[in-house]
């Protein structure tokens, strides 16, 4: 099992059933994850049948600005000023267990590519990769930063509190490997104490919950 630690000064990962302002989901996306994971290791097929995560994480802020969105059309390019949400100073702490664990590792410790997590001006600022366990959580000893969130999946029938979204898991592809559709998750956005007291797995210094 990896751990990922990424640091972003800005992000945003648009929620798309909502129009002007554009909000931002308050932690990475499953699909946004697997597509990075593609990305960096030549796209080797990382997806959600085969490749587990648990995404948590905190911000320090959140500000809305104005920014001049380019669609290009069949006749013209189009210019619209827009209206987005933007989260700063961020971590997040992505656990992955996976068959290519050893390609993941491997093209973050060696990729001369430009490393971005969301959109193409939200670079990663920092990146550590680290071999970790699954172990048993013992909630007696542990006490967890009270910014830090975790997505839990409400298939587990979770009765814990949160914001519920439902977003993207992963996209579905054809034989052509072309985009046809995605597949569409509910996941609760919590706090990791909450999480503490039902989650049954840790790495020692992280929960881990399995979407």
């Amino acid at each position: 099992m990896l751990r990922l630690e990424i640091y972003q000064e800005t992000a945003h990962f648009r929620i798309p059933t909502i129009g002007m302002p554009y909000l931002s989901y308050p932690l990475p996306p499953p699909s946004t994850v697997y597509g990075f994971l593609r990305f960096i290791t030549d796209y080797k097929s990382i997806n959600f049948e085969n490749t587990k995560l648990s995404i948590q994480g905190s911000y320090k802020g959140v500000s809305f600005e104005k920014e001049q969105l380019i669609l290009e059309t069949k006749k013209e390019l189009k210019t619209n000023i827009i209206s987005i949400q933007k989260l700063h100073q961020c971590k997040w702490i992505i656990h992955i267990e996976s068959p290519y664990e050893k390609d993941i590792a491997t093209a973050i410790h060696s990729s001369s590519k430009v490393l971005r997590l969301g959109r193409r001006e939200d670079l990663i600022i920092d990146i550590n990769v680290k071999e970790v366990e699954e172990k048993e959580f013992d909630k007696d000893i542990h006490d967890y930063d009270k910014n830090t969130k975790i997505y839990t999946n409400l298939s587990k029938g979770n009765t814990i509190n949160g914001s519920l979204f439902k977003m993207a898991l992963d996209t579905v592809v054809n034989d052509k490997k072309e985009i046809i559709g995605y597949k569409s998750v509910n996941l609760i956005y919590t706090s990791v104490r909450q999480l503490s007291k039902t989650c049954k797995t840790f790495d020692g210094e992280y929960l881990i919950e399995w979407i």
